[in-house]
């Protein structure tokens, strides 16, 4: 679906005056026209929320849907409110001489006439078909707090047509979701929707005063000024409204100064808006006392204060951020994985600015492909797409081929891109082999785990075209399907992806490559290649073995003795560390307690009687299933007379478990509902898949040769 921009006068009642005007993206005669309605607004009314960038990868569909009070009403994929992945397109039904709004996930904008960026109970009441709608879900802009609000309805059956009225508790109206809605119901099984009233209490108080924050930001170190993330709120835990100084996110098609933090992402701050800030800061704010957040990615001290504002006068804060660790001195170079923004041009200086915050060194802006075309598309590719500047890198990628039948691939460091017609598109070894030509790195994402990705592996991994798996992600590091591969002796890496904005923010997660000499990109690549990482969203590692270091082979006779060095450390402004473990052929071999220090060593003297690999692993005290603090290396491997590093006793299970891999991937059907953007590929997929179904079967039939001779190479181990 081609973008639009939209802009919107209003924001009556607003709490903060912050003269934003609009900047437009937009290509062709719309953007001009839009521009000039936007500029044509004096400063008190011009929208911040801002135009669409790019070409839409959610599904948005505005729905004709004229209601009082409701300026737009659109059928969505994404809400940016708590509710996403919805895959129920939208439809208009007549019900009871109602005109009604059915689908999975609807958005409705909030005429800013009526009430733009307030503080106060708002009363909403709905009216839905009870026969169409399943129990579904409200969610709303909220001021404080998580800045989400959120309510759950169980339909009453019974008569055609039914009402509900809800409080949204401190609704804010200030557009932070897709598109600039601020309400939007969500149910997986549907809903339909026949009418909505949205009343305002009016019981926002307007400002009695304002004045100015000045924020400059500096790197202790160097003195430089440096970008960061930042977080101001009042006493209520209101956030006001960023300044045209905060860094413009491109967010999906949407261009925003405000962005939510989850709560797997360490925030020392209840209250979870946080917006960017390229070295310095100037806003118009409320008077007051504030409490301010400034941080800049795992290495900084988090800067936590509390601030005056006072009537009519500027409040100067020099913000200096302290190292925990320098990474860089110490030859360590962060970089993420998975990241979609799209460019316009290779020098970006928002997006530039977005990934310093984080202090990123690598970014990975990957373009998005699926079976019907590409989102988030790049300007440029190989050096000629680089943007860098201060060690911080913009490099083009691509997340493609992506179906629901085999999983996602990711490929970095390409020439040129890499994009399958339909009639080849479920063929990715094709493109797994290109990238392998133009000097790329190619793997899996998601763990392998999302959109059936371990069958992907299963078939790639014999002919060893995957560099790596994306380990971490969403706050976890689950090892299984990774321990297993290595444990048939596939040298396989670890990679960490934020999937900025479907899942976190750039950063969150990151891979640590340690490079012998200066910082460069194509330095930071060939460094992980050779396996010379860990991944993490917070604990450091170390890891040697008898001097070797990660990636490296030592080659040793059997019942040689050899000596681990593993160290962790974490800074606890974000977690406190729990312990280092060393794991060998996937077991826990030894334990570091951290004993409530924010650095460990483990020593360990192993025997090596066989061939084998061995990695470390750190853990801070935060655990759970998706929010874990987490850290692990790449292996290590030790051989032993020249053998394969393979678990000889595991072997025979894992071969098992990768061939009925195989066989799921040519046997099951495709679900082409489970595709991320079923709009678009749905039919696409179904009727692409027989033909190339066939025409994987010989692959798929030397893949599993492949299993059957590593079984039968196996030697029976020695008593």
């Amino acid at each position: 679906m081609a973008a639009t921009g939209k802009a919107r006068a209003g924001k009556a009642e607003s709490f903060e005056d912050s003269g934003q005007r609009p900047t437009i993206h937009t290509r062709g005669w719309l953007a001009w026209l839009l521009l000039g309605l936007a500029l044509a607004l004096p400063p008190e009314t011009a929208d911040p929320r801002l135009s669409a960038h790019g070409s839409e990868a959610r599904y948005v569909r505005e729905v004709d849907w004229p209601r009082p009070r409701i300026a737009h009403t659109y059928g969505l994929s994404y809400s940016e409110l708590g509710l996403g992945a919805y895959r129920n397109e939208v439809e208009t039904r007549t019900v009871g001489g109602r005109q009604c709004v059915a689908g999975g996930l609807i958005g409705f904008d909030v005429d800013d006439a009526y009430g733009f960026d307030v503080d106060e109970p708002v009363t909403l009441t709905l009216t839905y078909a009870p026969a169409l709608t399943t129990p579904f879900t409200v969610v709303w802009e909220r001021n404080g707090g998580e800045s989400l609000g959120r309510a759950e309805v169980r339909p009453e059956p019974g008569d055609t047509l039914r009402s509900v009225t809800l409080t949204l508790d401190r609704a804010r109206l200030a557009g932070h979701g897709t598109r600039g809605v601020d309400v939007a119901v969500g149910s997986r099984g549907g809903v339909c929707i026949c009418d909505i009233e949205v009343v305002r209490s009016g019981a926002t108080r307007a400002p009695a005063a304002f004045g100015r924050v000045h924020l400059q930001v500096t790197d202790a170190a160097s003195g430089r000024s440096v970008p960061a993330r930042v977080g101001l709120y009042d006493a209520t835990g209101r956030m006001p409204l960023p300044s045209d100084d905060a860094v413009l996110v491109h967010r999906y098609t949407d261009e925003v100064r405000r962005l939510w933090i989850t709560p797997r992402t360490f925030w020392p701050s209840p209250n979870r808006l946080a917006f960017y800030v390229n070295g310095s800061y100037d806003a118009r704010v409320p008077a007051g006392s504030y409490e301010l957040v400034v941080t800049r990615g795992i290495e900084y001290r988090v800067h936590h204060t509390e601030i005056e504002v006072r009537p009519g006068a500027t409040t100067t804060v020099p913000v200096t951020l302290d190292r925990y660790v320098d990474q860089p001195s110490r030859g360590w170079y962060s970089g993420d994985a998975h990241i979609h923004i799209e460019r316009h041009a290779v020098r970006d200086e928002s997006t530039w600015a977005q990934v310093a915050a984080e202090d990123v060194h690598v970014a990975n802006l990957l373009q998005m492909g699926n079976i019907a075309g590409t989102h988030f598309g790049q300007p440029a590719w190989g050096p000629a797409g680089r943007f860098e500047r201060d060690g911080h890198a913009l490099v083009s990628g691509q997340e493609d081929p992506r179906t629901v039948h085999r999983g996602h691939t990711i490929h970095h460091n390409l020439r040129e891109p890499l994009h399958a017609g339909p009639a080849g598109y479920f063929l990715y070894h094709e493109v797994f082999e290109q990238a392998r030509r133009q000097g790329g790195l190619s793997g899996y994402a998601h763990h392998a785990e999302l959109f059936n990705g371990r069958r992907g592996l299963a078939l790639d991994v014999p002919f060893g075209i995957v560099d790596f798996v994306e380990l971490l992600q969403l706050g976890r590091l689950p090892t299984e399907l990774w321990y297993g591969f290595l444990n048939l002796g596939y040298k396989l890496l670890p990679a960490a992806g934020s999937d900025f904005p479907y899942m976190d923010l750039p950063g969150v997660v990151r891979s640590y490559v340690k490079l012998d000499g200066p910082f460069s990109v194509d330095a930071w690549f060939d460094a992980f290649r050779a396996g010379r990482l860990y991944v993490t969203n917070g604990p450091l590692l170390e890891l040697t073995v008898d001097g070797r270091t990660l990636g490296e082979e030592l080659h040793v006779e059997p019942g040689a003795r050899v000596e681990v060095v593993a160290e962790a450390a974490l800074n606890p402004d974000l977690d406190r560390l729990d312990r280092l473990e060393l794991v060998v052929h996937g077991e826990v071999a030894a334990v570091g307690p951290a004993a409530g220090r924010d650095r460990v060593e483990l020593r360990a003297t192993l025997t090596a009687n066989r061939s084998l690999w061995l990695a470390a692993r750190a853990f801070g005290e935060r655990q759970g299933e998706r929010n874990s603090t987490v850290a692990h290396s790449a292996p290590i491997y030790v051989i032993v007379n020249g053998r394969p590093f393979y678990r000889d006793e595991r072997v025979p299970e894992l071969v098992a478990q990768q061939r009925a891999r195989l066989r799921e991937l040519l046997t099951e059907t495709v679900d082409p509902d489970g595709d991320l953007e079923p709009w678009e590929t749905r039919s696409l997929l179904s009727e692409m898949w027989p033909a190339q179904r066939r025409l994987l079967e010989p692959r798929v039939e030397e893949a599993d040769a492949r299993y059957r001779a590593l079984l039968e190479g196996i030697e029976t181990p020695r008593r």
